[in-house]
């Protein structure tokens, strides 16, 4: 009832109000138009009893229209497009995709509103793809799953009504792309020109070459394809003749100032040489194609190593870190197990960290472990599928192993060996070699001396001390491929078919061998510095310990001067010496009187330098970097109270850590020479397994 009162109230008011406000524009006319109505502003909005209402009851008469709340706008959602110029199952490479953006239909991001129906779409759509106008409605969305790389597309299904916005934003929820592909067309792909509708959105760079203003996302295409025009002046006689070729150009017409880049000497603006000299070299390194012999002098001329250690240095850089390349062998049968897990390992590439497992030994890969399979991995290699003498070696001829692509894995195991810390393959011939550093076998280069193979050095000493025809087993002397007449004159032209047969007959092998050292670009290296990386391959430098080596790689951690401790831990040290260099003069030859090796344990419990050192750190060569040379170092430390912890006890054996490379020698044990010799074999032949590591 009080509403009803106050609104009833209200209309009586409002009425009285605008009579009287009717009868003051028809006599106050003048006084208005002089200004004195900015005296008495509260009189427009009524009589003084609707402004004392207004002040009681402020909810219901208010001077002035009501406020009222904006009405919110339509939420946008970004979204990223590509047009497709045909029917695909997959989506395009970006190569592809850059053909797509110089023709107008590469990437857009639109703002699509959630309101919006499949007319107002379709029209945001044409605005960015003028082309998409001839495809007459007829086009369907479709969206990839996640991954890298070419990915399956999968239709986007309309509503009943067509796309709309909130679709859209439901079925790519703002992440992806959705790639426009056409029913029932196909759209050019030619390029456009710059000053095309389709490229007035994007940025705009000016080429240093030619001038030309040209859209950002397509300059470094538009360098790579730019050529400098010749300046030509715009005089002409009255001919139409050219006048001269003279042009005076303003200063912001001037060409920017070009400097040759003193890695590629290649031409470069002089403000971004620096940043091209730093990137350059890379980029030849991973471009360039080693199958020929320019490319490999362009890469030689870019990479420019001082020494090995400079070349190692880069090679250690291009390991991928980002997930390990895991193999879990035994002891037993170390090469054929690990040829057959490394070729059963899908998940990750020999291009990743390696991470070594000895089944059954408690073990945990820090690098020692790794370390020792690729030294027992190379020293097996070696004997199983090579032969050769103290010159060299060669591969054994075997279709079998080629047909299991035993030596393109052998090619990985020896480019992860000289990379990830491994010894590296140095024992081959020199011709196997050059053929690896330049992809081709020079005939004319090799010689009797370069054959490996027994049979066939057998049959070369035959024909050479033959002096009848009938001598000669023509059956193999046909076999090699020689094709002349059979008799004691041509004695030089079938030892050099036979010479030839056993050369040419491995180019396979090694071709196989290359394919697997190709990772880590290490084969482009190999073709791009021959001279440094010839230590590598060829028996010309030995990489294996020494005594001296090892000797000045023992760290000991003495005692204070002067105590009991002291003394015994010096002599120790001496022995520890001339055992290591006993080892070195007299191990080889099985002359050490029952010291370096057990009684009948056999040939392969025989202890030299290297199998001393592998036992320590799990390498038997030495480091191929100038800094991991340095950095080898044996911490020697010395364990005085064995007794005490374990009693009275007859042996103690020495405790290696070889992640670490670190032993610790049992001192009471220790006491003279022929202790510690028979000691320190004991453990060497039967503690090979890791078990601190």
């Amino acid at each position: 009832m009080a509403m009803d009162v106050m609104a009833m109230i209200k209309t009586s008011l409002s009425d009285s109000s605008s009579n009287d406000q009717g009868q003051s524009r028809a006599s106050t006319g003048p006084v208005q138009s002089s200004g004195q109505s900015r005296a008495t502003p509260s009189t427009s909005s009524g009589t003084p009893i609707q402004h004392n209402m207004s002040r009681a009851f402020p909810g219901m008469f208010k001077n002035g229209p009501r406020f009222q709340k904006k009405r919110p706008a339509g939420k946008m959602s970004q979204m990223q497009f590509l047009l497709l110029d045909a029917t695909l199952e997959k989506t395009p490479k970006p190569s592809r995709e850059m053909v797509l953006l110089q023709a107008g239909l590469g990437r857009r991001t639109i703002n699509i509103p959630e309101a919006s129906d499949h007319q107002e779409i379709a029209d945001l759509l044409s605005a960015a793809y003028p082309k998409m106008c001839d495809l007459e409605g007829a086009w369907m969305l479709h969206k990839a799953m996640g991954g890298s790389g070419q990915r399956r597309l999968n239709l986007v299904s309309p509503d009943e009504t067509g796309y709309t916005g909130a679709g859209l934003t439901r079925a790519c929820g703002g992440k992806g792309c959705l790639y426009i592909m056409p029913i029932q067309h196909t759209l050019s792909t030619d390029p456009l020109p710059f000053t095309a509708s389709e490229f007035k959105d994007m940025p705009k760079a000016r080429c240093v070459t030619c001038s030309q203003s040209v859209p950002l996302q397509l300059l470094s295409l538009h360098v790579d394809t730019c050529s400098r025009s010749e300046p030509h002046s715009g005089h002409e006689d009255a001919d139409g003749d050219d006048m001269g070729t003279t042009v005076y150009l303003s200063s912001s017409d001037t060409p920017e100032v070009q400097t040759t880049c003193p890695i590629c000497e290649e031409w470069v603006a002089s403000d971004i040489v620096e940043i091209h000299a730093s990137t350059c070299g890379e980029r030849e390194c991973d471009e360039a194609e080693y199958g020929d012999g320019s490319q490999a002098q362009k890469s030689e001329r870019v990479l420019g190593f001082s020494d090995i250690s400079d070349l190692m240095k880069t090679l250690n850089e291009r390991v991928d870190t980002s997930t390990t390349f895991s193999i879990c062998v035994t002891r037993e049968d170390i090469v054929e197990r690990g040829l057959k897990q490394w070729q059963r390992q899908k998940r990750s590439s020999p291009q990743n960290t390696l991470r070594v497992t000895f089944l059954g030994e408690p073990g945990i890969d820090n690098g020692a472990l790794k370390k020792e399979f690729l030294t027992e991995m190379v020293a097996g290699i070696e004997r199983r599928f090579f032969e050769g003498g103290t010159t060299g070696k060669t591969p054994k001829y075997s279709i079998t192993d080629v047909g299991s692509h035993n030596f393109k894995t052998i090619g990985e195991i020896f480019a992860v060996s000289i990379v990830q810390g491994g010894p590296p393959p140095n024992f081959f011939m020199p011709w196997c070699y050059d053929f690896i550093s330049t992809g081709e076998l020079d005939y004319g280069a090799v010689t009797e001396d370069d054959v490996a193979d027994l049979d066939l050095k057998k049959q070369i000493q035959q024909i050479r001390a033959a002096d009848d025809v009938d001598v000669l087993e023509i059956d193999k002397i046909v076999a090699c491929g020689y094709t002349g007449p059979i008799s004691i004159q041509k004695k030089e032209e079938i030892v050099r078919a036979v010479v030839l047969h056993a050369t040419v007959r491995l180019v396979p092998i090694l071709q196989q061998l290359c394919s697997g050292l190709v990772i880590y670009d290490l084969l482009g290296m190999v073709r791009a510095e021959k001279d440094i990386c010839r230590q590598l391959f060829a028996q010309e430098l030995s990489r294996k310990v020494d005594s001296d080596f090892l000797v000045r790689s023992l760290s000991p951690v003495f005692s204070e001067k002067g105590t009991v401790k002291r003394q015994r831990e010096s002599r120790i040290i001496n022995h520890l010496q001339d055992y290591i260099q006993d080892l070195e003069d007299k191990g080889a030859d099985g002359e050490m009187e029952g010291e370096g090796h057990l009684p009948d344990a056999g040939n392969e419990n025989q202890i030299d330098v290297g199998k001393f050192c592998q036992w320590l750190t799990g390498q038997s060569h030495i480091p191929l970097g100038q800094a991991d040379r340095e950095d080898f170092k044996i911490v020697i430390e010395f364990d005085h109270d064995c007794e005490v912890r374990y009693g009275t006890h007859g042996i103690c054996y020495p405790v290696v850590n070889a992640c670490s490379r670190s032993v610790t020698l049992p001192v009471v044990h220790l006491g003279t020479s022929s202790e510690l010799r028979d000691v320190l074999s004991k453990a060497i032949v039967y503690g090979f397994e890791f078990g601190r590591c």
